[in-house]
């Protein structure tokens, strides 16, 4: 096993420890009355202000007692039983119904006389109750009954306050039941002062309103995520199921212990309360599984969650159809088998984790998983411990709820981060390999562009040299320059370096020039040359052979058609944005095919090339380089081609010094 997972099993261990340690204390019965009687001189009340009533109540079954039935005599049936707890048995080991109705009862001794204003906190007492002191009804909660008819349920937690004229109190409370699991003061009745008691009241309030507004911003982040993130929503499958089960249990925990849904929604009946307490737990025991399968099929199969999703369902319908006295009888054994099924799942997630060769999935989703899982059961063994009377309060469960949903947050936020860097690991892959592609793109055309200065027409050089031949007889001095000007145009058309995307412009129009003159020899005055050009651009650089061709199609293909020649206007200028470069000619204008041709980018070596370069080629060398294009403006008078390049600032910069 490796370091890392040792260390968490560790942690495991002692935190399972821990929480045994913690139930031991919390089940622990730790009572301060006996025989229904406290002596408050006897205990920490004057440094603390509070006690909690815990210990043995007088207790009558099946009586409903008022405070005028114990003013003459003592109970010749006096029974004793643990407070909190459930009625369902007393201290003499008689056994009870876990429906009905009883009376408890007790005596506080020596109150401090510093003080006359009290207070008592009353927790759950199932389900409905009246709390009378020194014969006076302080707090009512719900409508008691002897008949499950005309029963109320209550069992909100309240605190109920008064004035003591005497260092004595006796504590009377009716309590009946006729539709919950089982009967009694589940959680401890505190006594205080009166400003002790309020700051109770309000701590305990507000522990759980923390917890449960936890859970609850985070489901609704996470919803909100779901549903305004397409993206998000297809990568993360587990987004909503997550998000719906922090709702449920914020939901279903506010209904529970000091029941802050009564707070906000006081009009709502303790039936409906309920009900719709049961329902949210059954969502979120199918939420929570929909949760684990999506995160890894390994940990709950299709077929477990089907069958326990089933479940679930059943439950569901049994909560919306049956009255709430007969599907409570079942509610133990949904919570029991809702228990002890969380607990192997979590079981099984953990002992995947430490198995070698265990589930395909990263190391700190698999332990936010093994903590969250481990979170749902104890809130669920809590809440059952709490439900039966064994336990007071639910502490660990509203600690639960709000460690649940950070546990699954930070796994989704792994997730999510761990996709990220995938993502930015792909994209950078794919700019190195578009980086690559562009660069053999680059070379490939200049290989390309190599080639095509290769395929000089052999006849120009024939004819040319011909000439030279010729003028050799007749004119030395001419044929030495022609010689010369062939020599240049042929070293400036071989030795543009193919390595490089860029020359200047000064070197373009040398190359222009010598093709030229070696033209003027062999057609005489038939090739009239005009030049307008700037000079103050020529250091600036443009890619090689895109001026040349223009030149040379022009005298080719426009002036030289005509018996009698004609003029080329070579015009390179600066303009605002950038470089204007136009060939014009006045021969007989261009074919609307070939036009169309070279719009369309067909590469047509046999037709309207220069120095063996098309100008299809040269049209879509401009539109990958500058993102521009080969304009034409052509008639039977003759034929305008130009384009306009950018100027870069660096280039400005040179052609301004």
């Amino acid at each position: 096993m490796k370091r890392s997972k040792q260390y968490f099993v560790i942690v495991i261990v002692i935190t399972l420890i821990a929480l045994a340690y913690y139930y031991s204390q919390a089940l622990k019965a730790d009572t301060s009355i006996s025989h229904g009687k406290v002596d408050l001189s006897e205990t920490g009340f004057q440094e603390k202000g509070v006690i909690a009533l815990d210990g043995e109540w007088e207790f009558y079954w099946k009586q409903l007692r008022s405070p005028e039935d114990f003013i003459d005599e003592t109970p010749l049936d006096l029974q004793y039983t643990v407070v909190p707890g459930s009625w369902m048995h007393d201290q003499e080991g008689n056994t009870y119904d876990s429906t009905g109705y009883a009376t408890y009862r007790m005596v506080v001794a020596n109150i401090p006389s510093d003080t006359k204003y009290f207070g008592l906190l009353k927790g759950n007492i199932r389900n409905a109750s009246r709390i009378f002191v020194n014969g006076k009804l302080v707090l009512e909660d719900g409508d008691i009954s002897e008949s499950p008819e005309t029963n109320v349920s209550g069992n909100n937690s309240m605190a109920a306050f008064f004035e003591l004229e005497s260092s004595t109190a006796e504590i009377i409370i009716q309590a009946s039941n006729h539709d919950f699991i089982v009967g009694g003061i589940a959680k401890s009745i505190t006594f205080g002062t009166q400003n002790e008691i309020m700051q109770l009241h309000q701590r305990n309030v507000m522990f759980e309103f923390a917890m449960i507004l936890i859970v609850v911003i985070i489901g609704l982040f996470y919803l909100f995520l779901f549903l305004i993130n397409a993206d998000y929503r297809k990568k993360e499958p587990a987004t909503l199921p997550l998000a719906l089960s922090c709702l449920f249990y914020g939901i279903m925990s506010s209904i529970y212990s000091e029941r802050i849904i009564t707070v906000i929604f006081p009009m709502i009946s303790m039936d409906s309360t309920f009900r719709f307490g049961h329902l949210m737990s059954a969502f979120t025991v199918i939420t929570v599984l929909i949760v684990l399968n999506q995160i890894s099929p390994i940990f709950l199969s299709n077929r477990i969650k089907n069958g326990m999703l089933i479940f679930y369902s059943i439950f569901i319908l049994i909560i919306l159809m049956l009255p709430m006295t007969i599907y409570s009888n079942i509610l133990e054994f949904y919570m029991v088998t809702t228990v002890v099924f969380y607990f192997f799942v979590w079981l099984r997630v953990l002992c995947l984790f430490i198995k070698k060769g265990g589930p395909e999935i990263d190391s700190v989703e698999h332990i936010a998983m093994i903590v969250s899982l481990l979170s749902v059961y104890l809130f669920w063994f809590d809440m059952i411990l709490y439900s039966t009377g064994l336990k007071q309060d639910m502490l660990i469960s509203f600690l639960m709820i709000a460690v649940y949903s950070i546990a699954l947050s930070v796994l989704l936020i792994f997730r999510y981060t761990n996709s990220y860097k995938k993502n930015e690991e792909l994209s950078t892959q794919l700019v190195e390999t578009f980086s690559t592609l562009d660069q053999t793109t680059k070379i490939a055309k200049r290989n390309e562009l190599a080639f095509l200065q290769a395929q000089i027409k052999p006849h120009f050089l024939f004819n040319t040299l011909s000439s030279i031949i010729s003028l050799c007889y007749t004119d030395g001095k001419r044929a030495g320059k022609v010689l010369s000007d062939l020599s240049n145009y042929l070293k400036r058309s071989f030795q543009i370096d193919i390595h490089t995307d860029y020359v200047t412009l000064d070197n373009e129009l040398k190359l222009i020039q010598a093709y030229v003159e070696i033209e003027k020899v062999r057609f005489g005055d038939r090739v009239d040359m005009i030049y307008d050009v700037d000079e103050e651009i020529l250091s600036c650089k443009i890619i090689p052979l895109i001026i040349e061709p223009l030149v040379e199609n022009a005298i080719r293909h426009g002036v030289l058609k005509n018996k009698s020649g004609g003029k080329v206007k070579l015009t390179i200028k600066k303009q605002d944005y950038g470089i204007y470069v136009g060939v014009q000619d006045n021969g007989k204008g261009m074919d609307p095919h070939q036009l169309n041709a070279i719009r369309r980018g067909e590469r047509n070596l046999e037709s309207l090339t220069g120095n063996g370069i098309s100008l299809a080629n040269i049209h879509s060398r401009l539109q990958s380089f500058y993102q521009t294009e080969l304009q034409f403006e052509t008639n039977p008078l003759g034929t305008d081609v130009y384009f306009i390049i950018p100027l870069h600032d660096d280039e400005e910069e040179t052609a301004n010094d």
